[in-house]
């Protein structure tokens, strides 16, 4: 597998970054994560349009131009040359000259992978999530900094879920880990607007729902409402939406994927023209 680091393509087992680097020691770097379809990136723009902005939230310039950076992403789309391709850019603050601070001269690369084929019962059966207090911190910044989520994630896995959604003290529920939380209550589509990730999947939905003049109501889902609503989902490039149809001990309508859901995922898939279902 080839990659990009600072200026050069490498093979995967070649790339390196400094143990010095404040994304080892100090968890401090952005990135930004895509998928291909048919070899072509999907939302590529909004991606690299977002990675700019957590760059700005965290006070750091990022190394290449725009159009530099989609330059190198789809130069190694064809060098990786896989039927369909995750990519994930990053940038680190670099090897910082007291150990703490960003540095000048920070690290950037482009890891490329694989994409993988996922499993029809996601979408056919869903999945079980749980409420965490864990709140993010930055959450409008896509930072590599995931310690306090995965801490949380293994312990929730233990009861069959397999993410979290991050909720206040009010009980208002934020977003996953890494997806967006949507829920369906009286045929309106809620959604938080606010203190989350703006995902790039989640814009597509918000488009999608636009154009076919489903109610749309931008607002936190409180965990009071759980067991009113009648279907909930989450967002992300890799999954897609994923029905969601238990959060902690409350089934989510009849516990199996609504049909709402099921509509966004073939209007979502018209446009990325995959048809699983």
């Amino acid at each position: 597998m080839k990659l990009f680091i600072d200026d050069t393509w490498v093979d995967d087992t070649q790339a390196s970054i400094s143990i010095k680097d404040i994304a080892v020691l100090r968890g401090f770097a952005i990135f930004d994560f895509l998928r291909t379809y048919d070899g072509v990136p999907f939302r590529l723009e909004d991606h690299i349009d977002r990675f700019y902005n957590s760059a700005l939230l965290m006070g750091m310039t990022p190394k290449y131009l725009k159009e530099e950076l989609a330059r190198i992403i789809n130069e190694g789309i064809k060098k990786n040359a896989f039927a369909n391709t995750y990519i994930k850019f990053i940038q680190t603050g670099g090897v910082s000259p007291d150990g703490f601070m960003p540095a000048k001269d920070q690290t950037f690369f482009v890891y490329f992978a694989k994409g993988e084929e996922i499993s029809p019962d996601l979408y056919e059966k869903g999945i079980k999530v749980c409420t965490s207090p864990l709140m993010r911190q930055l959450p409008e910044i896509k930072t590599t900094n995931y310690a306090a989520s995965i801490v949380e994630i293994q312990k929730v896995k233990q009861t069959g879920a397999v993410d979290i959604l991050h909720t206040d003290s009010d009980g208002n529920i934020y977003e996953a880990t890494r997806s967006n939380f949507f829920g369906v209550k009286n045929g309106k589509l809620i959604t938080a607007e606010t203190g989350i990730l703006k995902g790039i999947t989640r814009k597509v939905i918000l488009e999608i729902v636009e154009k076919e003049g489903i109610d749309l109501e931008l607002r936190f889902i409180n965990k009071s409402e759980l067991a009113d609503l009648n279907e909930a989902f989450i967002t992300n490039s890799s999954h897609e939406i994923t029905p969601v149809v238990q959060i902690d001990d409350v089934r989510i309508g009849e516990g199996n994927p609504g049909e709402m859901s099921q509509t966004l995922i073939k209007e979502l898939r018209k446009l990325t023209k995959l048809y699983w279902i």
